[in-house]
């Protein structure tokens, strides 16, 4: 009896993954036809939504050799998969919209008084005196905002003054970062919902917004999403290929978020060191203790570059919390602030909700709403997907889920005690909302019918007749 009820559950699931794929498929396809009906809009802004004149001959040529080389790449890598293919591909029309988006709200909203447009104005005048002092002009350090400077002006002598091509080169590499976070969630939550995961990954609004521009933001995604993936191969099987994925990434996040990274640094070796894992002997031992190292290593790492972003003069508690109230006094600009009476510990005690805010009773201008529409609709998914989020957080031992949950404690944390502006916000939260729906989707909810829910209650009776046999992910997936 145990074999045919293996089979019945397992035939279930594969029902409920292709009615998934039928269903975000056709949520595809609806935003594919909404892009290229609305494209003679947002084309327009995107080659004609621009702070100076420029050479409009150069991006009519980049951005479409640009497009094809990423549709290239993309059919390349979802060669065995064409869900996969038709998300990229959306993602990727759609990147291009949002970066023409950012154009014209950076534009007409802001008058032009937004990070992306200083980046390519740098990068201009680098690529000028570039001309006369040769590689002087490139300025120390290498890293931060001077790094996007120097990669504007690598850019601007490539390409000329451009602005659309920057913004479309960007958004193609936070398009990446997506992909990234896709490979690594399939291998961490192998039975998860990676359909609806690459959905809310590759097109969710702040996600594509925020990183389809010339700055900071496209570079992190993808280098957080690189360290995700090599964590995630780390964890399933250890190997010198996911060390070496780990380090490429974290050396990326370094260059452009310190404090990121070392947020990343601590949340992959606590877990590792002190969660669940799968190998034994001296060689798993050995690895231990050097992790635990590690860990100490990253602990005082972290609390320098938390300083650093502090901008902590002296290594006291009282520096610290005035530090935080000056930079939370410098974020409260413009017309989203909030918690601009609440103290410190408030704004700490608050740091949990930090993905559903602004609340609807937040709301004091456009942006806000904007804002809040999607923070509720994450409040709703989590609420939809509460017992597959409790499944998950359960097995918090497991060294991905405990990697996610620290690195989601410390940037909670950190980010709500120093940020009162809802626009810095939902800039910033980008760098930890793919892990939060990582925890939504890591189990696949499934229908089962009245025999599967009778054998499930009465489970722990006769175990040995009722009790179907185990067949493991891997072995579904090759039957599948």
């Amino acid at each position: 009896m145990g074999i045919p009820t293996a089979r019945t559950f397992h035939d279930s699931i594969k029902l409920a993954q292709l009615r998934a794929i039928g269903r975000y498929s056709l949520i595809l396809k609806l935003i594919s036809v909404g892009s290229i009906l609305s494209c003679p809009f947002w084309l327009g802004s995107l080659f004609f939504t621009s702070p100076r004149d420029y050479d409009y001959t150069s991006s009519l040529v980049c951005v479409p050799l640009l497009a094809i080389a990423c549709a290239v790449a993309v059919a390349h890598v979802t060669q065995n998969d064409p869900y996969l293919r038709q998300l990229l591909m959306t993602g990727l029309v759609m990147r291009v919209a949002a970066a023409s988006l950012f154009l014209w709200v950076g534009w007409f909203m802001y008058g032009g008084a937004v990070d992306a447009f200083h980046y390519w104005t740098v990068g201009l005048q680098i690529s000028e005196d570039f001309k006369i002092i040769g590689w002087s002009a490139f300025h120390a350090p290498y890293w931060s905002t001077n790094l996007i400077n120097n990669i504007c002006g690598v850019m601007a002598l490539l390409i000329g003054d451009a602005l659309p091509t920057l913004f479309v080169a960007f958004a193609f590499v936070a398009l990446w970062g997506g992909y990234f976070f896709l490979r690594a969630f399939t291998i961490a939550f192998p039975d998860g919902n990676r359909w609806l995961f690459g959905v809310l990954v590759i097109l969710a609004p702040s996600i594509l917004f925020w990183s389809s521009s010339s700055g900071k933001d496209a570079l992190i995604q993808f280098f957080i999403a690189v360290t995700c993936y090599g964590f995630a191969r780390l964890t399933h099987r250890a190997g010198a290929k996911g060390v070496l994925l780990c380090a490429v990434g974290l050396a990326g996040v370094l260059l452009v978020r310190a404090h990121v990274a070392a947020m990343l640094a601590i949340g992959m070796t606590f877990p590792y060191a002190v969660g669940r894992s799968g190998g034994r002997g001296a060689t798993n031992l050995g690895l231990r203790i050097l992790l635990i190292l590690l860990l100490l290593g990253g602990t005082y790492f972290v609390v320098g570059q938390a300083g650093s972003f502090l901008g902590l003069k002296e290594e006291n508690t009282s520096s610290g919390i005035q530090e935080a109230e000056t930079v939370t006094e410098n974020t409260q600009i413009g017309g989203s602030v909030f918690n601009s009476e609440s103290s410190l510990p408030v704004r700490i005690a608050e740091s949990p909700f930090l993905m559903f805010r602004p609340f609807p009773w937040e709301v004091h201008n456009t942006m806000a709403l904007i804002a809040a529409v999607e923070s509720t609709g994450w409040l709703l998914l989590c609420w939809i997907r509460r017992r597959e989020i409790w499944s998950a957080l359960r097995d918090w031992r497991d060294p991905y889920v405990g990697f996610i949950l620290m690195y989601l404690a410390i940037f909670c944390v950190a980010f709500a005690a120093a940020i009162s502006n809802f626009g810095i916000l939902m800039r910033q939260r980008i760098m930890m909302v793919p892990l939060a729906l990582m925890l939504i989707c890591a189990k696949q909810k499934v229908a089962i019918g009245p025999d599967r829910r009778r054998i499930l209650r009465n489970r722990w009776r006769r175990p040995s007749v009722l009790r179907p046999n185990p067949i493991s992910s891997e072995a579904w997936t090759s039957r599948s």
